[in-house]
């Protein structure tokens, strides 16, 4: 793969064709990825257990598991796991399935005691873990405690965010994503003593990369979301391009009645492989993160979390939830969902990328860029194999 002069991340060896043409690796001559992309079951099936199976995926935050004990469960693309503190105070990632029977361990967030219980048959397991005990095996043969284990995986920590990786081979999260905490703690210094102020969980209609490309580019702003186009100035003064992320720094704008926004106040914003986008409004101490999965090669399941420091509302915290719940989420979710329908009409499968060499504010250039990369990825994963 190589690395394209507009600060693409390259090529796959075997560029897709749809009908209008095949792409190319500069987004500026490219037509877009074709429908099928979108649609198709085994493209989609391919996508879970090369891409989503082996890159860091978000969980949650340290604040979420602030004693040993302390739990929290999710599931990425259908994969029951769970994070936990373990006696020592690190973390600890596992499959969240008992090794006996298949059942389901642990449910939500919490605390256990000092050991995890099924509640099948009660084999119960250490926070590390391992199998302390398993009622009535005591006259099997050749059963070895020590042979079934939770199966373990990585977790990282960045700026007091949570990941997970389900491959043990995987590259560590300060190689695969160098520097990306620093784009966070440069301007939330205290992310990492933030404390969730609110969870919200949306099933929408579209493709999980429908979701993404959406947030990826500003060209849509001023058409389809006039309230914040009041708030998201058109000029970028700052930016961060790496292979895996992307983070941009924008300036805010105080059009907005009742918004208190000081002039050229920071407008933040992430994309994060594959399938994360981070934003901070301007006016308020607070950072969004918008986590899409797939369901189905229609449709995803999103998640939004809403981190701020713990105690007293920051100024505008309260209007910035409403905006982004009521407001600008709705309208993303409407338009992201009758692009689908599009993506699944007959009389759609190409367009092309609106794209500037100089990366312009309303350049769809980073959703070429995703598009690279998801191509390699999925033909990595074949060679892989």
């Amino acid at each position: 793969m190589t690395e394209g002069s507009d600060g693409s991340s390259g090529q796959s060896s075997h560029l897709p064709s749809g009908r209008r043409g095949p792409m190319t690796d500069q987004p500026t001559t490219s037509f877009t990825l074709p429908s099928r992309y979108y649609t198709d079951p085994a493209i989609q099936q391919q996508e879970q257990t090369r891409v989503f199976q082996r890159t860091w995926i978000y969980v949650g935050h340290i604040s979420d598991l602030p004693e040993p004990g302390s739990y929290l469960t999710d599931k990425i693309c259908s994969q029951p796991i769970a994070v936990l503190r373990d006696r020592d105070g690190g973390l600890r990632a596992m499959y969240n399935v008992c090794q006996h029977r298949g059942h389901i361990l642990l449910k939500g967030r919490g605390r256990i005691s000092g050991k995890i219980v099924c509640p099948y048959h009660a084999w119960n397991y250490g926070l590390d873990g391992a199998l302390l005990a398993a009622p009535m095996t005591q006259d099997m043969e050749d059963f070895d405690r020590s042979h079934f284990s939770l199966p373990t995986f990585p977790v990282a920590v960045a700026a007091g965010l949570i990941f997970v990786n389900l491959d043990p081979d995987c590259r560590a999260f300060d190689k695969e994503l160098p520097g990306f905490d620093k784009t966070i703690l440069g301007h939330l210094p205290g992310m990492a003593d933030f404390v969730a102020t609110d969870r919200m969980e949306f099933d929408i209609a579209a493709n999980w990369k429908v979701v993404y490309e959406n947030f990826s580019e500003g060209y849509h702003i001023p058409v389809a979301h006039p309230a914040l186009s009041k708030l998201h100035g058109r000029r970028t003064t700052a930016s961060v391009v790496e292979e895996k992320f992307q983070f941009y720094q924008g300036v805010g704008r105080d059009t907005f009645d009742g918004f208190e926004v000081q002039k050229d106040e920071p407008y933040l914003s992430w994309q994060l492989w594959p399938n994360h986008c981070m934003l901070s409004l301007p006016g308020s101490q607070h950072f969004i993160i918008l986590r899409m999965l797939p369901v189905t090669p229609g449709t995803c399941h999103e998640r939004a979390d809403i981190y701020a420091p713990p105690g007293d509302q920051p100024p505008n915290l309260a209007l910035v939830k409403r905006l982004f719940a009521e407001m600008f989420n709705r309208e993303d979710v409407a338009i992201v969902e009758s692009v689908q329908r599009g993506l699944a009409s007959l009389g759609f499968d190409q367009g092309r990328y609106v794209a500037d060499k100089a990366d312009g504010w309303y350049s769809e250039s980073a959703i070429h860029r995703f598009h690279m990369l998801l191509l390699r990825e999925l033909e990595r994963g074949l060679t892989a194999n």
